[in-house]
């Protein structure tokens, strides 16, 4: 009786290791890409008035930043000193008001702690805030 119990245990285990693994279907890998792009980009509205606005979209990856203003077209916002592309989503962007209504960009780079500004409409390219991530930390201690 055991040498029965124990044939049927094998021949479960056995069965359970030969099974094929499936590949995924097209639904799941377009379903893995939009979330890959969707990790990728920042996009960030801000409204100066009732009639305009300005959208800025950065890529996660490049540091790459875009710039629409009321939807009539988009330019890159340069930036003067070359900045490392990463593998990984490392830049974020924060969007807000400067003394003159204008929109004011922040680009930080999480990996080194740079902060690069931009301000729509009067600067040419991002300019280096000249606040690396080392210098924050020796101001803490």
């Amino acid at each position: 009786m055991k040498k029965y119990f124990y044939f049927a245990l094998g021949s479960v285990f056995l069965f359970s290791c030969n099974n094929e693994t499936k590949n995924p279907d097209s639904a799941e890998i377009e379903d893995s890409v939009s979330v890959v792009s969707i990790e990728r980009y920042q996009t960030e509205i801000f409204q100066t008035n009732a009639d305009e606005y300005t959208a800025v979209t950065v890529n996660k990856l490049t540091g790459k930043v875009f710039i629409g203003k009321n939807a009539a077209g988009w330019y890159e916002a340069t930036n003067a000193e070359s900045i490392p592309a990463y593998d990984i989503p490392t830049y974020s962007i924060s969007v807000f008001k400067g003394p003159d209504s204008s929109a004011q960009v922040a680009l930080l780079d999480s990996e080194t702690g740079k902060i690069y500004m931009y301000i729509v409409g009067h600067t040419a390219n991002f300019y280096n805030t000249n606040i690396p991530l080392e210098t924050l930390e020796k101001a803490s201690n």
